[in-house]
């Protein structure tokens, strides 16, 4: 479900390892996505993906996912 707070989606982070990516309940074209690759990037990353998301579908909420980079 959504992250319902910036400790939450540290614990989340921590827990799924880096790089995670940040992405909009609502989103698609890219935007409310941001790429986290360490822990002090987070909280910025988080706060951004969440205003572009209210910006662009109305719904701030967001979800974390552990990132795969293509090998």
């Amino acid at each position: 479900g959504p992250v319902e707070s910036e400790e939450r989606a540290v614990q989340i982070a921590k827990e799924i390892g880096y790089p995670v990516i940040i992405k909009a309940v609502a989103g698609g074209g890219g935007r409310g996505m941001r790429i986290v690759k360490q822990p002090s990037e987070l909280q910025h990353a988080l706060r951004t993906a969440q205003r572009e998301a209210e910006a662009a579908f109305g719904n701030g909420d967001v979800y974390i996912e552990r990132y795969l980079e293509s090998p």
